[in-house]
């Protein structure tokens, strides 16, 4: 479990004074519930980077003062009355009276997927999309799961269910985003989809017709450019940097929704500084502007903690918050959840309740069970821990072979980028020259002319996907990526 800490190591405050009045905040505020369980103390110093004397220190002025409790064999947790705790502030004002504005010509730019000729057997597969299913959660782990929801619910495959979402999963996913992003939120917020699109899909609904302007990033996921052309949108590109978008070049003029990815950036991985989200909450509200916010890869954080969600921030009610389970359980698990503000609540569970009966019950029910147990965290864990051996064997391998390389998006998520040297003349090149030597790895291009003289990386990118690579595979390729470019 990640908590939302920020400590800052500049201030005159000690860090064992930040830590104890942060996370007293958040069981105040109810952002941690009680009886809930407390990540232990080595792995909260390993997020926050931070000696674990300092986290003991920390817990024990919390146990004394009544906020966590201690329990023999079983571990910390917030006390199940601990103090006051006062109810927090509603975010959920209407903005309907504010004027909409935005606009800048629209600038196309992609990521150029890996369609090339079919590649050797001994291909190495940077590709950021692919996963080793040896990480999964395991089947027996499923499978025990299954029996204990039939065991509890003989009859639950008989039941209708809430197209929103069965409500243990949705209360559980509030507890879960509370804890660990400081979104505050009611389980009638929560509507569990199908995966990015669908959520893109039911707040598209609302507030984009044909013609109307979105905005996305520069460059964007391919997938998102698709969805928003498809349905008839004027895409207007804004421009990011290695800190995720420039809130500075936001248009003005008329745009019914824009498309976010503030935690990782897709697909450079630049995550967004706390005064950009200031600034873009501003905008949206001046513009009267909805923001879809893309949180699926804040999971897998290496070091220090994300800044808080745009929708841990918003005071005006204009976010919509989705995330997924599919990099964490598998693509295959098909689940993900929207937070809508509380407006809107009842709307999207009745736009989605006209096109399916709701998503799977027992898929629903497991994972419900896999977060409220632990379960969940401790797979997390395991995983992040494997993930960032390969990382750095990655960055290791990069470095040895090509010098002191410029890496962006190091610090979260399954990829990083390599924003190329001067002395490699092209990213598209470098991706060919890679895929006829067995290497399968994505480059940033734009695709026209206009595109390219706002992008700074474009043709000047490469991303390399590790999740699915072992060292050995990670070190293999990037030395027969050296060889190939003969640098």
């Amino acid at each position: 479990m990640n908590l939302p800490l920020q400590l800052d190591r500049s201030a005159s405050v000690p860090l064992q004074d930040q830590l104890f009045e942060q996370l007293r905040q958040l069981i105040l505020t109810g952002k941690l519930k009680p009886n809930s369980r407390i990540i232990a103390t080595r792995f909260l110093a390993e997020q926050v980077g931070v000696s674990r004397t300092t986290v003991l220190l920390a817990y024990e002025r919390l146990i004394s003062e009544g906020y966590l409790e201690t329990r023999p064999a079983i571990g910390t947790f917030v006390c199940s009355t601990p103090p006051q705790q006062p109810k927090p502030e509603s975010a959920n004002s209407s903005c309907s009276d504010v004027p909409r504005q935005a606009s800048l010509h629209p600038a196309i730019i992609r990521v150029s997927p890996a369609s090339h000729p079919r590649v050797p057997d001994d291909v190495i597969d940077f590709s950021s999309s692919r996963f080793d299913v040896s990480h999964l959660l395991p089947a027996k782990t499923w499978l025990q799961g299954m029996r204990n929801v039939f065991e509890r619910e003989p009859d639950g495959l008989a039941k209708p269910q809430p197209p929103a979402g069965v409500t243990s999963l949705r209360r559980v996913i509030v507890d879960y985003l509370a804890a660990t992003r400081g979104v505050m939120a009611s389980p009638e917020q929560v509507i569990i989809v199908v995966g990015r699109r669908q959520a893109c899909s039911l707040v598209a609904h609302l507030f984009q017709r044909r013609g109307d302007r979105v905005i996305v990033e520069s460059p964007s996921g391919e997938g998102t450019v698709d969805f928003f052309k498809a349905r008839g949108a004027d895409l207007i590109h804004v421009p990011v940097d290695e800190h995720g978008l420039e809130t500075d070049r936001l248009p003005q003029g008329p745009v019914a929704l824009a498309y976010v990815t503030p935690a990782r950036q897709n697909p450079l991985g630049g995550t967004m500084p706390q005064a950009r989200r200031g600034a873009l909450l501003e905008w949206a509200r001046e513009a009267g502007v909805y923001l879809i916010e893309d949180d699926s890869d804040s999971e897998f954080r290496y070091h220090g903690t994300t800044p808080q969600p745009l929708a841990a921030l918003d005071p005006y009610g204009l976010v919509f918050y989705t995330g997924s389970f599919a990099k964490t359980l598998g693509a295959g698990i098909g689940l993900g959840y929207l937070v809508v503000p509380l407006e809107f609540a009842d709307t999207i569970a009745t736009i989605k309740s006209m096109a399916e009966d709701g998503c799977p019950w027992l898929e629903q029910m497991v994972v419900a069970d896999l977060l409220s147990s632990g379960e969940y965290d401790h797979h997390l864990r395991r995983v992040r821990k494997i993930y960032l051996e390969r990382r750095d064997c990655l960055i290791g391998a990069l470095r040895t072979h090509f010098g002191d390389v410029h890496l962006i998006g190091t610090e979260i998520g399954t990829q990083l980028t390599w924003a190329l040297p001067d002395r490699i003349p092209s990213a598209r090149i470098a991706r060919d020259v890679a895929n006829a030597h067995g290497l399968s790895i994505e480059s940033v291009t734009c695709e026209d002319a206009a595109s390219a003289a706002g992008c700074r990386y474009h043709d000047r990118a490469l991303i390399f996907g590790y999740a699915a690579l072992t060292p050995e595979q990670l070190q293999q390729g990037i030395a027969r990526l050296a060889a190939a470019l003969n640098v």
